[in-house]
């Protein structure tokens, strides 16, 4: 037997993330008077040092006049790290603003819409990791999830808060830059410095909107319903990388056929220095370092991370405390892609291996699913939300 859920059943996840969250108290309050329409990040990045200089475009819109309202950004923590506010304009006007406890408080001229440019600068402490591979290569790795974020992009940093956004990144030249979005333009600016323009044109949460700088090698993979698939890979693992990942296609079919639509414009699948085995970056997978070998082990891993796209990247939990939602949904997608692939058989174990780890994972933690209680959401993740 075939399982499909259809279109129509896809807004009807979307109806079911939105209600059960309503159910809950958020920690972390939101202003509903105001909400994010586009950002634009502009990041100069260099190998001489590791601050990063930012120029970020925020465009809020303002349901109700508001006296103030606050951004999430990482300042100074007492030693080289964290990010320092140098102006913020509107409309090429100094507005007035504060920085204190990691928020940027902001009085907002009169009006319903306004866009707020924000030049900064810092060292990252988390967010994007600024480090070396495994090659010992200088590598740029976002890693936001689940609020990280802001320790170095401006932004209303919690999953309720969707936007478009773009990445326009300098660095220097022997670099290639992957990023949320679809590449509109790259250009040499000199010898030794290169621009790289992604596009996002629809919505995420900052949860998932990062980019990726690295000596890679590119492969296109294939192309599905005129969805390109990629591979971002270290020169030293092109041969393995390519290999490995040269299922993505596949599985991006299935999916695509029976969930609906693909919602981006591109998906890139790419070898990273992220802390999770794979995080599903909206059209920009990362996956661990050591994840690439040549031995097509990560077909399910893959699968998984390609149905967050659906579920959690375009129907979203409207807080962190709710992440069953998308975890949940991108496991038993998971299953139903290897049931397609590999037989009914193949479901049936992914099925009981589950109920197993469920079961011996409530033994040693009887807490809810959905734990409000939890403040740091770095913990809300456990077997059970799987």
């Amino acid at each position: 037997m075939v399982r499909k859920i259809t279109v129509s059943n896809l807004a009807l996840m979307n109806l079911i993330f939105l209600l059960s969250s309503l159910l809950f108290s958020d920690p972390y309050p939101k202003n509903e008077n105001i909400s994010v329409s586009h950002y634009v990040f502009r990041l100069e990045l260099s190998d001489d040092t590791d601050i990063i200089k930012g120029e970020a475009e925020v465009t809020i819109r303002f349901m109700k006049p508001v006296a103030s309202f606050d951004l999430n950004l990482v300042g100074k923590t007492g030693d080289t790290t964290g990010m320092e506010v140098i102006s913020i304009k509107s409309s090429g006007k100094p507005v007035q603003y504060s920085f204190s406890n990691n928020l940027i408080t902001i009085k907002p001229p009169a009006g319903d819409e306004h866009t707020f440019v924000i030049k900064y600068q810092g060292i990252p402490y988390d967010g994007l990791i600024i480090s070396k591979n495994k090659f010992g290569e200088r590598t740029f790795f976002g890693d936001n999830w689940p609020d990280r974020g802001r320790h170095w992009l401006p932004t209303i940093d919690h999953p309720s808060y969707k936007s478009t956004v773009e990445f326009i990144i300098t660095a220097p030249s022997h670099y290639e830059v992957v990023a949320t979005g679809k590449l509109v333009a790259e250009k040499d600016l000199s010898k030794k410095r290169k621009l790289f323009h992604w596009k996002e044109s629809v919505p995420v949460s900052v949860k998932v909107m990062t980019i990726g700088v690295s000596n890679f090698v590119v492969q296109q993979s294939g192309v599905v319903s005129g969805v390109p698939v990629t591979t971002w890979v270290y020169p030293q693992n092109e041969k393995d990388g390519f290999s490995d990942f040269s299922v993505a296609p596949k599985i991006l079919e299935y999916l695509q056929e029976y969930i609906g639509p693909y919602p981006f414009e591109k998906l890139a699948h790419v070898q990273s220095k992220t802390r999770f085995g794979g995080l599903e970056n909206a059209s920009n997978i990362f996956y661990f370092e050591n994840s690439v070998n040549g031995k097509n082990q990560r077909e399910s891993l893959i699968a998984h991370e390609t149905a967050h796209q659906w579920f959690g990247n375009s129907a979203t939990e409207a807080d962190w405390h709710h992440v069953w939602l998308s975890e949940g949904f991108a496991t038993y997608c998971t299953a139903l892609y290897m049931e397609h692939a590999y037989g009914a058989d193949s479901l049936v174990s992914v099925m009981t291996k589950t109920r197993k780890q469920v079961f011996e994972s409530d033994l040693k933690n009887t807490g809810p699913i959905v734990d409000t209680t939890i403040t740091d959401i770095n913990k809300v993740l456990s077997t059970n939300t799987y």
